[in-house]
């Protein structure tokens, strides 16, 4: 069992299939009607998302079974490392073209991080659970800016170069944005020296 902030993860049978059984945790601080109508709109959100990225050509987990009253997505097992233990050159580029992809549909991941991709031969994003629909810059931007502080606190050693690849990711399917929602995540990173000052 792997646990997460939000869920716990475990690995199941699906028929004769391999799989991961996603379960979202009540949370104790939480009014429980509160809770429970929070992890059932969230489950059944995310397995939408995880669906919908598929149909954009972005390679997901295939979702076998939703139970939005158990908080539980059943889902296919993506055999690999995870991008943050094996990160390179090539796989922040490619990072960066799923966030692209997302954010040309208006997709907001919300919590893009390394640590939410596979990696064997190709890379798979196998995470979906704060992402929401925005047209806002802003949001972008901050899916952006999260990935570069991931970044620096986790790979200092080579945040530049990685960053950059990830940028030239994102370039290489909408260059048209990219320039105006950098410029808006340096407008945040303004905001948040002043904020702390």
């Amino acid at each position: 069992m792997f646990k997460g902030a939000e869920s716990n993860i475990y690995l199941t049978k699906w028929y004769d299939k391999k799989a991961i059984s996603k379960i979202r945790i009540p949370k104790i601080y939480r009014q429980r009607m509160l809770d429970e109508d929070l992890r059932k709109k969230r489950t059944i959100s995310e397995s939408k998302m995880i669906a919908l990225a598929k149909e954009f050509g972005l390679r997901t987990p295939y979702i076998y079974f939703v139970d939005p009253i158990r908080a539980e997505i059943v889902m296919e097992f993506i055999p690999g490392s995870r991008a943050s233990k094996v990160l390179s050159s090539s796989i922040c580029f490619d990072i960066g073209k799923f966030a692209s992809t997302l954010h040309s549909f208006n997709i907001i991941h919300g919590d893009l991080t390394p640590s939410n991709f596979i990696v064997n031969r190709k890379i798979t994003m196998i995470d979906m659970g704060l992402s929401f629909y925005s047209t806002r810059r802003e949001d972008k931007a901050t899916d952006i800016r999260l990935f570069k502080e991931i970044l620096k606190s986790t790979h200092y050693h080579a945040y530049s170069e990685f960053f950059y690849d990830f940028l030239d990711g994102y370039k290489s399917v909408n260059s048209k944005e990219l320039e105006k929602i950098l410029q808006r995540m340096d407008e945040i990173e303004t905001r948040k020296r002043y904020a702390v000052a």
